[in-house]
């Protein structure tokens, strides 16, 4: 249970086999009692810390430790949240950013990047059995989770030096948030990208960079393409003619950028360049451009 995992930490932390990681314990405490409020726990344990049985890391070695806690309280996760119903988006977003605080308090290198590799497969596995719960309305949540996806599968790559594949599970569980996004957006990746440079990340220090562009527009790529038709063309449509009214080519750009995440879509493609060709020439010359590249699909 989670408040076992917390004791035994403590615990270890105290003793001799714990001496070797100091600073990652105390770190991965800090992370763990911001990730208080998933968990229901028992009130009768809380004040009784005494007849909680705790974990034993005796036999584990101090490479070992950070692994083990982080299966320790995936573990709990599941048994104490996911098997509750709890599995919402904002359990799954703080859950996510605790276990990449926790991964994070190792250094770079491979058995990080193993570490991290080993994250996205559980995450995976409980998407099959608890699907994301989202709201109708709430974005902000989904978005951290969104967030620490991309932040785990960057730092794969960057420690394995191997892209990390995405199963389809994942990509299905992010598919409503990113479609709401692009619907709601026309800027939708530079919208997403500020918002995760913007929203709070729990004192992680990361810089938001071209890699995150790219696996935003993979999933985009993968969402829109799920959408119903009719939706895309309007979509579609409404790009288009926001890119031939806008003056400052800088703007009509980001519109551009996201019409091309369309150019993929089979079947899109035939309806995208019939607007195209019926839509008047400007007086601008790149947003004519636009309209012959659109028309020539």
């Amino acid at each position: 249970m989670y408040e076992s995992l917390k004791l035994s930490i403590q615990s270890l932390q105290k003793s001799k086999y714990g001496k070797g990681n100091k600073k990652k314990l105390s770190a991965i405490m800090h992370a763990l009692n911001r990730a208080n409020s998933i968990f229901n726990l028992d009130k009768q344990n809380q004040t009784n810390p005494e007849s909680i049985k705790q974990i034993s890391f005796r036999n584990v070695s101090s490479e070992e430790q950070v692994p083990r806690i982080l299966d320790e309280f995936m573990d709990d996760f599941e048994k104490e949240c996911l098997e509750k119903d709890n599995g919402n988006a904002k359990n799954y977003s703080l859950f996510s950013v605790t276990s990449y605080k926790i991964i994070r308090t190792l250094d770079s290198g491979k058995r990080r990047g193993l570490l991290s590799a080993h994250a996205l497969n559980r995450l995976n596995k409980m998407f099959v059995k608890h699907p994301v719960k989202y709201s109708k309305q709430a974005i902000r949540d989904p978005l951290g989770l969104a967030f620490v996806i991309t932040e785990l599968a960057i730092d794969i790559e960057k420690n394995l030096s191997i892209p990390y594949e995405f199963d389809q599970t994942i990509l299905d569980q992010m598919m409503p948030l990113l479609q709401r996004y692009y619907v709601q957006y026309d800027d939708t990746v530079r919208t997403i990208l500020e918002e995760f440079s913007s929203m709070p990340k729990f004192k992680l220090v990361i810089e938001i960079g071209e890699k995150h562009k790219e696996l935003i527009e993979k999933f985009l790529d993968y969402s829109i393409a799920r959408l119903p038709l009719e939706t895309r063309i309007k979509k579609a449509k409404s790009i288009l003619e926001k890119i031939i009214a806008e003056e400052v080519d800088s703007v009509a750009l980001g519109y551009y950028e996201n019409l091309k995440l369309t150019f993929s879509d089979e079947t899109l493609r035939p309806h995208l360049s019939k607007i195209a060709k019926e839509m008047p020439k400007t007086n601008r010359r790149f947003a004519n451009t636009i309209l012959e590249e659109v028309s020539a699909l």
